[in-house]
């Protein structure tokens, strides 16, 4: 015999069908239905909103203008270029692009500016290669290229040269070679930045010599005692070099690219002096804040290389001193990561702590 308590729970159960089927309509009547439908589609709206929102965003970037912070001083190359820059892509993407110079700190007042930026594309940076050399020279700064940005990318390179002063005796890496040798401690190039002290820590390594570092806040004053004949060399632009040696000021040594420049076409690089493989360009470059939307990236990237690649561009990049690149994000991020790397090792083969 079934128990009591189950036969009272089917019957309770089957009240709610044929016996009564008042009690049940309201779940099953087509109003209700609808009413189920339309409250399971904004559910599921709720979660595809926020996707379209973002897709939406991307597709109608950018709508208004885009500030360009340069970390850097007005008037130099970087700054040029920068401006330059910004005019071909504010003609390219339809809407202002305005650069903002917030130098200092070894570009870590700009960077950082960008760093707490809303990752929505309307903020960007434009920064020279010093940018990652500095964290293995400055103990402060707390920036780090790869964590806290994204890059866009490569903008322009500088096939720089080795700048020497007048008083040393001959025209050739060579020479200037012979003189570190014949007299240790005294013979000094001038640094006015970090990827400057780099380089030339690097040409020691290769060279097996030791020139010593003077440090300046500016390239002006440390060609001041390159034309005083205070110091001994640095490193400079070929486009700025070019004056100054025209002038019998100073004289170009070498050059520090992997190749020729068409401002020296007759000084030879360091790899051609007898130190193959040496061969270090400074590079410009475009970033963003992290978290900025692959998308945006996207836009920027495709943007900068329509502009990059122009015969007109090119001709206005190589006036300043510089090469056009233009290059993916996926290519700037090696280049990175290369630099990184590189520095790492010379910086650790000299003994170089940040200061």
């Amino acid at each position: 015999m079934m128990p009591t308590n189950i036969k009272h729970r089917l019957v309770d159960r089957d009240s709610f069908a044929p016996t009564n089927p008042q009690a049940y309509a309201p779940a099953c009547s087509p109003s209700n239905r609808l009413t189920r439908l339309t409250l399971g589609l904004s559910i599921a709206a709720s979660f595809i909103l926020p996707i379209s929102a973002q897709a939406q965003a991307s597709q109608s970037y950018p709508d208004r203008a885009i500030n360009l912070i340069v970390p850097i001083g007005a008037g130099g190359v970087a700054d040029t270029s920068a401006r330059i820059l910004a005019q071909r892509l504010s003609e390219h993407l339809k809407v202002p692009v305005v650069v903002q110079n917030k130098p200092g700190a070894a570009q870590s007042i700009g960077a950082d500016y960008v760093m707490r930026s809303k990752p929505d594309g309307y903020t960007l940076m434009f920064s020279t290669g010093g940018f990652v050399a500095t964290p293995f020279l400055l103990k402060g700064f707390k920036l780090d290229p790869i964590r806290d940005f994204e890059p866009i990318s490569l903008i322009a390179s500088s096939n720089n040269v080795l700048v020497g002063s007048n008083t040393i005796p001959g025209s050739t890496l060579k020479d200037l070679v012979e003189m570190a040798k014949n007299k240790p401690g005294e013979v000094f190039y001038g640094s006015p930045s970090g990827a400057t002290t780099l380089v030339f820590e690097h040409l020691n390594q290769v060279t097996g010599i030791k020139i010593e570092p003077i440090f300046y806040q500016s390239t002006p004053a440390a060609w001041a005692d390159i034309i005083g004949g205070r110091i001994h060399a640095t490193m400079e632009g070929p486009a700025l070099a070019l004056g100054q040696v025209q002038a019998g000021n100073a004289q170009v040594l070498a050059v520090f690219g992997p190749k020729r420049t068409p401002e020296f076409p007759d000084v030879p690089t360091v790899a051609e002096q007898g130190y193959p493989g040496f061969g270090i360009e400074s590079w410009q470059g475009l970033w963003a804040p992290k978290g900025t939307s692959p998308d945006i990236i996207n836009v920027l990237e495709k943007a900068v290389i329509a502009v990059m690649t122009t015969p007109q561009m090119k001709q206005e990049m190589r006036a300043a001193g510089l090469d056009a690149k233009g290059s993916t994000a996926t290519e700037f991020a090696q280049e990175i990561k290369d630099n990184t790397e590189l520095w790492r090792q010379v910086t650790t083969a000299a003994g170089i702590e940040p200061q």
